[in-house]
């Protein structure tokens, strides 16, 4: 019986967040396109914490939204509990975080790509990549299509790799293996061959989960209780405030002791992390119980969360307890901690180990270098974390669409965006553990807060074409109230009645001698633009976020327009471009191993290169001038 041959413009292989971004971008700019999957059920599927957003990370989820993607929309239709973090702190670091009702995210994900027009669901297993030589590159391939283990073949234009942790998985509980992905589900042993036949570099990266544990087996009277936030704020620019503001479930919070430490240091030698059976690195910055134990040997207590799977379920997430000791050991050390002395568990911790490739082989558009028409996303990019996911899949998933529609790629700097941010540290620096996004690693990031991201990138997909003309008009007349409420405060002059002097005193704030300015009162730490709405008499009445944005200003005017000077700096390297196929052997002077790490990576402009490691700035002084001589003599 023959094979099964279909057609396709793009190939998505993998439906986890960056899967599902991909597939949906590319789908809705018209192309048609196949999503894989080796399990249907799994489509958006949280095997770890099931919350959305986070410290840095609730940035990446702003910004997708504004780019037109979908992560933002599908957790204010499923989330449980909200908080913004870091409100003690300036704006810059304000981020929000929600936890999601787990199998209500999947489902709703899993029902907008079945609602979304040229977009195929299937459910098989992708083994091979099929390439053919390209003619446009010396000695480069070009993807024209994948193959599934049952030999049906799918051409296509484009491909993006999407396959998370799956890639030979394997799970380990102690003595415990079993060859699966998460949550028990079948894992992809073929595609990994058919990569390392085609030149591509792999790595072996492992991350871990900890236990779900029966809610009616704790004792919550014993832990701290965490409530949501009074008023909720939404993820997404589009998503009406009213609409989220919901009755909470409350998450919990529990200490381990010394008891629990000291069963842990016991076991370590059943740990497959510590007796050697583990090969893959893991996340530095989401360690395993095991490892914060040992690392930090003088903590006697480490904070645990216990926080709800989803409405429908008992299972409660045990976060900051990820782990790969046996079971026996698992129900000694949990029942140690406060309110969990009687624990049962529904499953049980494990680590599990996966392949993943070396960043380092994608251009910034997330295409590989080697293979035309083959982008990459997630996960399987050697980052970790559901957003650093989705972030990646719309980037590669746009790219994969652009590349076919013969247009300009997408690619964000690192003034313009954390996910530009996050894409360039992985294509430009060594990463030897999981990638994870943090704020600061933005040297920005006064200017790319989470509340002016739609600001920053709505025009940026409304020119992509994912986002409408009447959100992006909203976006331009938010642009234009600001401006205008901003020119008006700063004529506004405030006098010293006794009107004004009474508002100051109930604020804890310096009287005034003399009139001032309403900026300058604005500036003062204890005030802001709300507090003296009284003695502004000739304000207009403004949405809420275009007077956050007016207040962010005004306050931090300063600092702002200082990172905006950075930022001219920083894009004059940027422009400075590296003609394509450049010959680094032909610069002298160059250091040997600032000439391998540029043959490496290609940089494509001078501002890249200077962030590659081992390229130090000597170097970069040495090719400016060498680029500027070739550019005299082709005058």
């Amino acid at each position: 019986m023959p094979a099964i041959e279909e057609n396709y413009d793009v190939v998505v292989v993998g439906a986890g967040h960056a899967g599902c971004e991909a597939a949906l971008s590319c789908a809705r700019l018209g192309l048609e396109t196949i999503i894989f999957t080796v399990s249907v059920d799994s489509i958006a599927m949280m095997p770890c914490n099931p919350n959305i957003g986070g410290s840095s990370k609730g940035h990446l989820v702003r910004e997708i939204d504004a780019l037109g993607g979908q992560m933002g929309i599908n957790i204010d239709k499923t989330f449980i509990q909200s908080k913004m973090l870091n409100k003690s702190k300036g704006p810059a670091v304000h981020s929000l975080r929600a936890q999601a009702d787990k199998a209500n995210y999947s489902m709703e994900m899993r029902k907008t790509l079945q609602e979304t027009e040229h977009l195929t669901i299937r459910q098989a297993e992708v083994s091979e990549i099929i390439t053919v030589p390209d003619e446009e590159t010396e000695g480069g391939q070009r993807l024209v299509g994948v193959k599934t283990v049952s030999g049906a073949v799918y051409h296509c234009k484009a491909a993006v790799l999407c396959t998370g942790t799956y890639l030979r998985a394997r799970c380990l509980t102690g003595e415990m293996i079993t060859y699966t992905g998460p949550n028990g589900l079948m894992a992809a042993n073929h595609l990994t061959d058919s990569l390392v036949e085609h030149g591509i570099e792999m790595y072996r990266f492992k991350t871990g989960t900890p236990a779900r544990v029966d809610k009616r087996s704790l004792d919550f009277s014993k832990m701290q209780e965490q409530k949501g936030d009074e008023r909720v704020v939404p993820f997404s620019f589009t998503t009406d405030p009213e609409d989220v503001q919901i009755e909470q479930v409350s998450c919990w919070l529990t200490y381990t002791n010394p008891k629990t430490h000291e069963i842990i240091r016991a076991n370590l030698d059943r740990s497959p992390i510590y007796a050697g059976i583990i090969e893959g690195t893991g996340p530095r910055y989401c360690p395993s119980i095991e490892d914060k134990v040992v690392k930090f040997a003088d903590k006697e207590k480490h904070q645990i969360f216990i926080e709800p799977e989803g409405i429908n379920t008992n299972e409660m997430y045990v976060g900051g307890m990820s782990s790969s000791l046996p079971e026996d050991v698992q129900y000694e050390m949990y029942r140690t901690l406060p309110g969990m002395e009687h624990v049962k568990i529904v499953r049980n911790a494990y680590a599990i180990e996966y392949d993943c490739i070396n960043p380092n082989q994608l251009y910034a558009t997330l295409e590989f270098k080697k293979i035309r028409g083959l982008f990459s996303g997630g996960q399987f990019n050697g980052s970790s974390g559901y957003e650093e996911a989705a972030c990646q899949g719309l980037v590669a998933g746009i790219n994969a669409a652009r590349s076919i529609q013969k247009k300009e790629p997408l690619v964000l700097d690192r003034s313009e965006a954390y996910i530009g941010v996050l894409i360039d540290d992985l294509v430009t620096k060594e990463n030897h553990e999981p990638y994870r996004m943090m704020t600061s690693r933005a040297e920005y990031r006064l200017l790319l807060r989470q509340d002016n991201a739609d600001l920053r990138l709505t025009k940026k997909g409304y020119e992509i074409g994912l986002i409408s003309r009447e959100r992006y008009e909203k976006v331009c007349e938010k642009e234009r109230l600001i401006e205008q409420e901003i020119k008006r405060v700063d004529t506004v002059k405030i006098g010293a009645s006794r009107e004004v002097q009474a508002l100051l005193e109930s604020y804890g704030s310096i009287p005034l001698n003399t009139g001032t300015g309403l900026t300058e009162l604005i500036r003062r730490p204890e005030l802001d633009y709300w507090k003296l709405e009284l003695i502004d008499t000739e304000r207009p009445k403004l949405p809420y976020d275009v007077a956050e944005q007016v207040n962010i200003h005004i306050k931090y005017e300063g600092y702002i327009k200082r990172q905006k000077k950075q930022v001219e700096s920083f894009k004059k390297l940027e422009k400075k471009k590296i003609p394509e196929h450049f010959n680094y052997d032909d610069v002298p002077s160059l250091r040997l191993e600032a000439r391998q790490k540029l043959k490496t990576y290609q940089p494509v402009s001078i501002g890249q290169a200077s962030r590659i490691s081992g390229v130090s700035p000597a170097d970069i002084s040495v090719l400016l001038v060498y680029l500027e001589q070739l550019k005299y003599k082709r005058g």
